[in-house]
Formats: C-alpha cells, sequence, structure tokens
C-alpha cells in the first residue's frame, strides 16, 4: 500500500501541471459510440455487417481512489447485449515518471477478457516514451486474455528486482528490474502498464458483468452464444437451454459434440438422456459419433447406457476396437442384463474372434458366459 500511496502521489503532483491539456487531447479521442468493425485486438469472432451502440449499464470500474470509469453495454440492432466496453484513462507510474495509458477494453457478456482497441493519436508508450510495437500489443493482448497470469498473485512491487527507492524532482518513487518469471509474458519496459490494465480487465467487474447479462438474457442472446465459436458462450448457453431449445436447435448442438473441448461435450452427454427422453431418435448422432471423440467422452457417454435407446447397444458394440479395457467392461456389464439383437451379437464375436485386438478375450469371456 505504500508503495502504491507513492505512485497516487506523484500522479497527483503530474496531473497538477498538465490535466487539462490531457483531458483535452483524451477527449478528442475517444471512440464514435457505434462500433461497427471488429475491435483491433480481439478474441471473438465478428459477423459482417454487425453494428454495435453504446448503452448504459450502470456499470463502473475504479480506476484509482479518485475517479471511476463508466462500463458501457454495446448492443445490437435487436437492442441485445453484445460487448461491454470502457473508454480508459488510467495513470501509470514507474521510475519517477507518470504518464497516462488509453485504451478501450473490451469484455464478454460473460465478463470474460473480449479484447482492445487504441487510439491512433495516443498509443501505449513503454520507459523513456518508446511507443508500443505492433508485437508488444500482441503481446498485451495475450497476456490480458490470461486469466491465470501471475499478475493475479503478485502486487506490482513483487515484480521488480529489489525495489530502490530513488528521488525524482524532490518526490520519493520506487525503481527496479522486472522478475525473470514475469519478464517472458509482460511487453518489455511497460511492465506498469501490463500490470494495470490486466487488473482492470480482470477485476471485480468480471462479475458486475455476468451479473448485469444475467439480468438481460433472453433466448436471442442464449442461441448467439450457442451458434457462436466460444467454448464459454457455448457451455453457458447449454446449461440455461431447456427442453424444447435442445430440440428445435438439435443439429448446433450436435455439431457441437463432435467439435467442442471435452468439458462441453460433459455438459451434452449430461442434459441428453434428460432432454431427448422423449425423442429417442435424437440421440442417435450423439451415440454415432462415439469413435470421433475424446476417450474421456466416450466414458461419460457409457454412464448413460441405462437411459439410452435400445439401438445404442447395436452402435456401441461396432466400436469395441475404439474402447479401452475398463470401457470395454463397463459396455459388457451393462449388456449382461439385456437381450442379445442379431446385431449386437455379430459384432460381439467379430471382435472376440480378432487376433489383432488386445482386449479380444474380454468379450471371449462373456460370450461364453451369456450368449445364447
Amino acid at each position: 500500500m505504500k508503495f502504491l500511496s507513492v505512485i497516487v502521489f506523484v500522479f497527483t503532483l503530474f496531473l497538477a501541471s498538465g490535466e487539462s491539456e490531457f483531458r483535452e487531447s483524451f477527449s478528442t479521442e475517444t471512440y464514435n459510440d457505434i462500433l461497427d468493425k471488429a475491435p483491433e485486438y480481439y478474441l471473438l469472432e465478428w459477423k459482417a455487417g454487425t453494428k454495435l451502440s453504446k448503452r448504459k449499464a450502470g456499470l463502473f470500474i475504479e480506476i484509482d481512489s479518485f475517479d471511476d470509469q463508466e462500463v458501457m453495454v454495446m448492443v445490437n440492432e435487436n437492442q441485445d447485449p453484445v460487448l461491454y466496453a470502457s473508454d480508459v484513462s488510467t495513470p501509470v507510474c514507474a521510475d519517477g515518471e507518470c504518464k497516462l495509458m488509453h485504451i478501450r477494453l473490451y469484455w464478454t457478456l460473460l465478463g470474460e477478457y473480449a479484447g482492445f482497441d487504441t487510439y491512433p493519436k495516443l498509443p501505449l508508450t513503454k520507459h523513456d516514451h518508446d511507443e508500443f510495437r505492433k508485437e508488444d500489443y500482441e503481446k498485451l493482448h495475450k497476456l490480458l486474455a490470461d486469466d491465470k497470469s501471475i499478475l493475479k498473485r503478485r502486487r506490482i512491487d513483487e515484480l521488480v528486482e529489489e525495489p530502490v527507492m530513488r528521488n525524482v524532482n524532490g518526490v520519493d518513487a520506487l525503481s527496479g528490474a522486472t522478475v525473470a518469471e514475469v519478464k517472458e509474458s509482460v511487453v518489455s519496459g511497460a511492465l506498469y502498464s501490463c500490470y494495470v490494465a490486466w487488473h482492470l480487465t480482470h477485476g471485480t467487474i468480471r462479475d458486475e458483468i455476468k451479473t448485469h447479462t444475467l439480468s438481460t438474457l433472453n433466448a436471442n442472446m442464449l442461441m448467439d452464444m450457442l451458434y457462436s465459436q466460444n467454448t464459454d458462450y457455448q457451455l453457458f448457453a447449454l446449461e440455461k437451454m431447456d427442453s424444447s431449445q435442445f430440440i428445435e436447435h438439435h443439429s448446433q448442438t450436435v455439431r457441437i459434440f463432435k467439435t467442442a473441448v471435452p468439458l462441453v461435450r460433459s455438459i451434452i452427454a449430461k442434459e441428453m438422456s434428460e432432454k431427448f427422453r422423449n425423442r429417442p431418435e435424437l440421440q442417435r448422432p450423439f451415440w454415432e459419433a462415439f469413435p470421433e471423440i475424446d476417450i474421456g467422452s466416450r466414458s461419460l457417454l457409457l454412464r448413460h447406457l441405462e437411459s439410452a435407446p435400445p439401438y445404442v447397444g447395436d452402435i456401441v458394440s461396432a466400436q469395441l476396437g475404439s474402447m479401452t479395457k475398463n470401457q470395454i467392461a463397463v459396455f459388457l456389464e451393462f449388456l449382461s442384463s439385456k437381450k442379445h439383437a442379431p446385431e449386437l451379437l455379430r459384432n460381439l464375436h467379430s471382435f472376440a474372434d480378432s487376433e489383432n485386438e488386445a482386449y479380444s478375450y474380454l468379450v471371449k469371456n462373456y460370450l461364453e458366459e451369456h450368449a445364447p
């Protein structure tokens, strides 16, 4: 806190000499109320023809103890929230020198970092007033996208080696080199800017944004999330959708199941037996994707064998070669109390007779005990 107090004090002196000039410069550079192209650095997909406008959301981020910056919600032509944005002007002080960092930050509907824009006439700078290069902006973008960054766990004074108190123009200020473990992830010569930007992006505003989104959530927003390429959006939508929405958007759910990360597949596998209980034919594409998905997702599917339609036995028995020893054991245990359909038996015998399958003996033993 003592270190931060030094920064605030130094910056106060800085503002006293040039605040009006700065504010006038910044006000002429702020972005228009309409966003009709993707931000310069952006994680989400941007659909052609998208045009977003600002709307008040009653949200603010604390820039410092003297100032709060408003966070606006960006809405589409249907007035549905799509993005959140804030034009940030914040002090950055290092080695006794204080400057103002100008950046427009964007958040997703769930409060995650989405990207940023810079101001053409107010570029980000490093020590000695060197302007950020393209690779510096890209590095900052990568850093802000990392919500588990070391910056989350360290105070700013813990990120410099043996801070030394210097006297600059009669004011005490800390100076020191960036520690090795963080040096690779931050922009060289801009540790303070990176630190401030990361904490503004990943502070309490994240939860506040998500709460605001939940208060305005509607079917259009939910479906936009489902059809996006963002894993967090897909997961959120799948957890919020009711049975009718699962059925109406069955094709997209199948598409996601085949291509998504295991966590998203696990949600679909969990919901599938419940949401499609009265529409067993809608479960078929998920079971037919069995050989295409990862081992963990196959195990998740096998947990739902008891509630699966009868045809699933035929489908899974044809995929024994892609299963682990434990998965085969689980499947055979399930079959032990079921009637064996002709196609299922053919698949079992084919696998048991194979000389190239390491676990063929499991099926052979099963057939000796259970086959008619």
